[in-house]
């Protein structure tokens, strides 16, 4: 019998650590299989977005092995790694001044997916270090974003008397898309 658990949003540690996982590959693959498009998924707070996230991830990272038993496993899918740009702003957390930090740590966490990919990016702008790690991954393939938490600065910020500051500079960012 599989433990149940509420708390862990990363796939391949639930599946690992024998959790029971309710499976929505079928509905993934569906998704997935018609290729080439951009999808917005919204649901509720703690109704699983971010494992979703994390098992597209496993899916486009080609890990096959972890969805032995599940609904995608056998699907005419061909398991090729892409290169995966994961950006999850659920660490965001403002310090002092939201404007002013949010570009830093924008740039950072391209930076930190840069380094991953053993990469290198350029520009001196969120949106241009982001439009950059695109253009340098999309030499190695189909480029895969997957954003979770994606309107967290903005919720932290919502009473922020700048906040249309703090849209303008993540809009620019999401520009890169």
């Amino acid at each position: 019998m599989k433990s149940l658990t509420t708390s862990i949003p990363d796939f391949e540690k639930l599946i690992n650590e024998g959790y029971l996982y309710v499976d929505k590959t079928e509905y993934i693959w569906r998704l997935i299989e018609r290729g080439g498009e951009s999808f917005f998924l919204s649901r509720p707070r703690r109704f699983g977005k971010s494992l979703t996230v994390s098992t597209l991830k496993a899916i486009f990272q080609g890990k096959k092995e972890l969805f032995k038993g599940l609904a995608i496993y056998d699907k005419p899918y061909d398991w090729k790694p892409h290169p995966i740009i994961h950006l999850s702003f659920g660490d965001y957390n403002v310090v002092s001044d939201a404007v002013r930090e949010l570009p830093g740590y924008l740039t950072a966490k391209i930076q930190r997916i840069a380094d991953e990919h053993g990469v290198q990016v350029a520009g001196d702008t969120p949106g241009l270090c982001f439009g950059s790690l695109v253009d340098t991954l999309s030499k190695q393939g189909d480029v895969v974003i997957l954003v979770d938490e994606y309107d967290k600065p903005i919720l932290d910020n919502i009473t922020d008397p700048h906040i249309k500051e703090i849209q303008k500079a993540l809009k620019g960012f999401y520009s890169a898309f």
